[in-house]
């Protein structure tokens, strides 16, 4: 470890003590709720300072839960047996499958194709990939990844030196920028939408359908996608009107790749039916990870199935399974110890009086602004949703509407090169610079937050979730 994460961890172990044996008793707060506050701080400490790593940290929390007697064991490692973490896995699993049948590839070379060479074309299709591979790879990561290789050939191509083309700078912005944004619309697209839906279940006892997700997310979050890609071209104008060579590196790649085959039928069949079920559940009543589990099955079917279960495991990341599962289990008894609640009222009580539309408002870009502490929007759902539920209820609004409207915002993380993966994949390209990152960053930053308000005072209201 490094003397910096060694001054992290001891400033959090330092800052538990202090509040778990130093500070006095406080009224309004029990000595379960004060102790699992003080775990809450250590987290949030860790996760910013980056003192352990996600897997570490989230076996250290569910420990300290349990010797400070936050809450009974049971409840301790609550957090794994909530439905929603298992989509994360369901979703690494199914982008693995789309992966290795080649079927995502192709949709990718297939869509950028029919930009038909244009510099400008390319970035919206390049944008229209995005959303396509929203609802069939459930990982923004995992679409990341995947695009990369696809927009360096278009650079190699046409002959673009790193750093020096806008038009590969341009499109590395969009797949990571205005794909997190596209994340935000669909429950299984961000490992930080079923975290917030699984802590408005665990404190409201509602669970959310991946429809109902949608019917809020969905609109806000391409529209604002698609506005941030003008943005974008506006910022990051093509050098060359025509890309040349560049789309026939397209043309390339997909003759390589011969006709669609017999796993990538498979593999597009199982995930249009899982997408069908997702998108109906508000029918049929099927719990959402009851429909992956399926689809993980039938990827993992022996002869016919796509891969194995050695081989899919290996696409799980399994860190970040061990820290979300933490981080609910942490926020299931910050609300039950009453810890959130008291500090919801600490905190937000100079508010409390303002109309909720104001008060979601100031919230999101509260938001947005703190994603300059946390890295990943994960993390700051887990520290953040709670105490805003515990909010909402203590003014007498509907939770689950102030939890979803901010949770959905959580994923705004744009600006530094640690804030979430996509940015530092993007960095990884040698094409952006971290100032050009952050310059970007904070445009995208500023337009999601003028979007969302504008949604809270128009859409959100116009479907009665703003009263």
């Amino acid at each position: 470890m490094t003397v910096k994460k060694w001054c992290g961890l001891a400033s959090a172990l330092a800052l538990l003590a202090a509040i778990v044996w130093i500070v006095p008793p406080v009224p309004g707060l029990s000595p379960a709720g004060k102790a699992s506050l003080g775990v809450a701080v250590f987290a949030i400490v860790v996760w910013v300072t980056q003192a352990l790593d996600d897997a570490v940290s989230g076996i250290a929390i569910v420990f300290l839960l349990a010797l400070l007697d936050c809450a009974p064991v049971t409840a301790v490692f609550g957090g794994y047996s909530n439905t929603a973490l298992w989509l994360i896995v369901i979703g690494f699993i199914m982008a693995a499958g789309m992966e290795k049948s080649g079927l995502s590839k192709r949709i990718a070379l297939f869509l950028v194709n029919l930009a038909g060479g244009r510099s400008s074309g390319v970035y919206w299709a390049v944008a229209l990939v995005m959303a396509a591979l929203t609802f069939l790879v459930p990982s923004i990561t995992a679409r990341t990844l995947l695009m990369l290789p696809i927009i360096l050939g278009i650079g190699m191509a046409f002959k673009a030196k790193p750093g020096e083309s806008n038009i590969v700078k341009a499109l590395v912005f969009i797949v990571a920028m205005s794909g997190t944004m596209m994340s935000i619309g669909v429950l299984t697209a961000h490992v930080g939408n079923p975290v917030t839906a699984g802590l408005i279940e665990a404190a409201t006892k509602k669970s959310i359908a991946w429809s109902e997700w949608f019917k809020v997310a969905g609109p806000p979050a391409f529209a604002l996608a698609f506005l941030s890609v003008f943005a974008i071209q506006a910022m990051w104008k093509p050098e060359v009107k025509s890309l040349g060579e560049g789309h026939s590196y397209i043309r390339r790649e997909l003759d390589a790749m011969g006709k669609i085959g017999g796993q990538e039928i498979y593999t597009l069949c199982v995930f249009f039916l899982t997408l069908l079920l997702w998108a109906t559940d508000s029918f049929h009543k099927v719990n959402v990870v009851v429909v992956g589990m399926v689809a993980v099955l039938l990827i993992l079917f022996p002869r016919f199935g796509i891969m194995t279960w050695k081989e899919a495991q290996q696409k799980v990341p399994w860190n970040v399974f061990i820290v979300y599962g933490a981080g609910l289990s942490m926020g299931t008894v910050l609300v039950n110890s009453g810890a959130a609640k008291w500090l919801a009222g600490l905190m937000f009580s100079p508010i409390a009086h303002m109309p909720q539309a104001t008060q979601l408002i100031i919230f999101l870009w509260i938001t947005i602004a703190l994603q300059v502490i946390f890295t990943g929007g994960g993390p700051k759902t887990t520290a953040l949703t709670p105490i805003v539920i515990a909010h909402a209820t203590a003014i007498g609004a509907d939770p689950l509407s102030f939890a979803l409207i901010i949770g959905l915002n959580m994923p705004h993380q744009y600006m530094l090169p640690v804030s979430n993966m996509p940015n530092a994949v993007a960095m990884g390209t040698g094409h952006i610079t971290s100032g050009e990152l952050i310059k970007t960053g904070a445009v995208m930053s500023l337009i999601a937050g003028a979007f969302m308000t504008v949604m809270v005072l128009t859409y959100w209201k116009w479907i009665g979730l703003v009263p």
